[in-house]
């Protein structure tokens, strides 16, 4: 009799054992899975910012420039955003942080596009694009003049 309730014991502790360490490997898969769909909801706003028609480089009925945002529109965009922000653009970029940042040449600026941070976020992923920003050139009437820039979208969760 005490030889079974032994083999029961040892049996149970197994189980309790596999219990615990199942436990805990499906805590960290949650959590590496969680990061994982945060990685792709940043990509997929970040490809959502890049062919927004609110700030493509476009020249009339020709093609529209690819990674290339027009200064123009750019330092307009946020009024836009504000004013059709619960219709439209928060189903767009939900808890969101969209800025643009000037980078060569002369000297650094940024432009915060859109900025909804998520109140009580844990986590965010921020990705980074690489983009042309085109600005009318005053000394050459139709002409352009183009600087390097960077697009840098903040997903929260």
């Amino acid at each position: 009799m005490s030889e079974t309730i032994a083999v029961m014991f040892i049996f149970f502790v197994l189980v309790v054992f596999g219990i615990i360490f199942y436990y805990n490997y499906s805590k960290v898969a949650a959590k590496e899975k969680q990061a994982e769909l945060l990685g792709s909801k940043a990509m997929d706003v970040t490809l959502k910012s890049l062919f927004l028609p609110e700030l493509i480089c476009s020249r009339g009925e020709a093609e529209p420039e690819d990674n290339c945002f027009d200064m123009m529109k750019l330092r307009q965009v946020n009024k836009t955003f504000m004013e059709h922000f619960g219709e439209y653009y928060f189903d767009l970029f939900p808890y969101t942080t969209i800025t643009v940042e000037k980078i060569y040449p002369g000297p650094k600026k940024n432009w915060t596009l859109y900025d909804k941070p998520k109140p009580d976020w844990q986590n965010k992923e921020a990705t980074y694009f690489v983009v042309a920003l085109r600005d009318n050139d005053p000394s050459n009437p139709g002409g352009y003049i183009y600087t390097f820039g960077v697009l840098r979208v903040e997903v929260y969760n």
